[in-house]
């Protein structure tokens, strides 16, 4: 199957290199694309370093334009958008591809996920508690995910990062990131595919390890206040008012 992963790389990430070497330590062969619109020495000598195609982005618009350049920046119908301060477990790619191959109208593929520091051990969160006990509970073992329990599954926050999923182009219809939003661009892209009719499938292997630190792009959304604000907009669109803000506030209290 035509798969790449592409690494929206942006600044000065100490674990790109990281995130590149397990995407080289994938059990079968993986195609690796660097985008940035911030070119740089680093990034340069990074994606050298592990046999990475460099594509630079010539305007410099934002989260929501950088993964948009980097979801379009190959001719491959399946895109891994692998975030740079995040690492591969070596059979996500040869899990993604049999879900996607036994899901020919999925258009979005996604795998479970765990939270790792700076070393690259595993560590653990109250919010990321919660979140893998709502896709539990939700989605329980199936590969398949419908319209029914995917809502249930983002209803409560956005237990479904970027750095998971999978994208088959060829389903997603004209989809584009909005550059409405910073820090919850992913949330509202999936309740938007959601809301399209467009198929899920999943993992429940916890693939990937997500770091979270004072140098994430989400710790500085989350001390600006933007990440608040913007969860408080989509629990919005699933509930009521006076529910979405009871809802945000016990969220609120996991960062």
């Amino acid at each position: 199957m035509d798969h790449a992963f592409v690494v929206p790389a942006h600044g000065e990430s100490p674990f790109l290199e990281g995130c590149l070497r397990s995407l080289q330590a994938q059990t079968i062969p993986a195609r690796i694309v660097v985008t940035t619109s911030t070119p740089s020495t680093m990034i340069e000598r990074a994606a050298r370093a592990h046999a990475a195609e460099l594509i630079v982005n010539p305007r410099s618009e934002g989260i929501a334009a950088d993964w948009n350049f980097a979801l379009n920046a190959t001719d491959a119908d399946l895109v891994t958008l692998a975030h740079q301060d995040d690492v591969y477990e070596p059979a996500f790619l040869e899990t993604t591809l049999a879900i996607l191959a036994a899901s020919p109208d999925a258009a979005v593929c996604f795998t479970g996920y765990g939270e790792i520091d700076d070393d690259g051990h595993p560590v653990s969160s109250r919010i990321s508690r919660v979140k893998h006990a709502l896709e539990v509970l939700t989605l329980g073992r199936d590969t398949r995910v419908s319209p029914t329990r995917l809502r249930a599954f983002l209803s409560l926050g956005n237990p479904l990062p970027c750095s998971s999923v999978t994208f088959r182009r060829s389903r997603l219809g004209d989809f584009r990131f909005s550059p409405d939003y910073a820090s919850n661009l992913d949330w509202d892209a999936w309740l938007r595919l959601m809301a399209e009719g467009r198929g899920f499938a999943r993992s429940p292997r916890r693939l990937v390890g997500r770091r979270h630190n004072p140098l994430t792009e989400t710790a500085r959304l989350i001390r600006s206040g933007v990440r608040q604000r913007e969860d408080l907009a989509l629990f919005r669109r699933l509930w009521p008012s006076p529910i979405a803000e009871m809802i945000a506030f016990v969220y609120r209290a996991g960062y």
